[in-house]
Parts: structure tokens; C-alpha cells; sequence
């Protein structure tokens, strides 16, 4: 799907595991950084099942498996992955775009999300729309 991107993540494994940098790429001088947080998932739970009109968002799924399915608002177009159980995985989801994630382990899974703006608005502009 175009409006769905898997990010090259920084990431740097050794014998202890892995350290990610989700936000070394991006140009904070140019947008403004928004409603950081940090979703916890149980078993067979759902999040998001949302989406935002105006705001890109991105999701950082820090360990698996976690099936997660997008839906282009406009078009209709769906888009379903199943994330590996080691792996984290950072998307970056467009405008418009529904976006849900089920956690398919037995154990809880974290996400990180945040915003990305090129306006200081408050709002924020979530829309429920239950797609998984």
C-alpha cells in the first residue's frame, strides 16, 4: 500500500539484544512531534482501529507476532502483514488511513506511536473505524 511505509529502523543488535532509534531520521526542525505514547497489548487484544484526517502517524511494534492491517480511506484498499516474533518494525502511516493491530503471541506486546505535524494544532483528530 502506498500510504504505508516500513521505515529503515536504526537498530544495532549485539549478544544482549537490540537498541533501536526511532527517530533519527526524522527532520524535527520542520514538523512538530506529537502525542508520544506508549500502547501495551495482552493477548489477542486489538489497537487502534483509527484513524487520523489530517496527521501522519507512525507505530513502532517492538516485538511479536502482531498482525496489523491497514485501509486506505479513499480508495479502499487494504493492506495485512503478520510482524515476526524478534523483529521490531516501524511504520509510517498517512492521513486517512485506518490502522489496526492484534497481538497474535501469548505474551504482551509494546508499541510505540507518536505524531508527526507541520502545524502546533491541539486536536487530534482521531476517527474510530473498527476494521480488525
Amino acid at each position: 500500500m502506498e500510504k504505508v511505509t516500513i521505515l529503515d529502523l536504526s537498530l544495532h543488535v549485539d549478544d544482549r539484544g537490540w537498541v533501536a532509534w526511532p527517530f533519527a531520521d526524522m527532520a524535527f526542525e520542520q514538523t512538530q512531534l506529537r502525542r508520544v505514547h506508549l500502547p501495551c497489548m495482552k493477548p489477542g487484544a486489538v489497537r487502534g482501529n483509527h484513524y487520523h484526517p489530517s496527521t501522519v502517524e507512525f507505530a513502532l511494534i517492538l516485538t511479536g507476532p502482531c498482525r496489523a492491517l491497514f485501509e486506505d480511506n479513499e480508495t479502499g484498499e487494504r493492506q495485512e502483514l503478520l510482524l515476526p516474533v524478534h523483529t521490531p518494525v516501524l511504520f509510517k502511516i498517512s492521513a486517512n488511513v485506518t490502522h489496526a493491530f492484534k497481538n497474535e503471541s501469548s505474551h504482551n506486546i509494546l508499541l510505540l506511536c507518536y505524531e508527526q505535524r507541520a502545524d502546533s494544532t491541539l486536536d487530534e483528530g482521531t476517527c474510530r473505524k473498527i476494521i480488525l
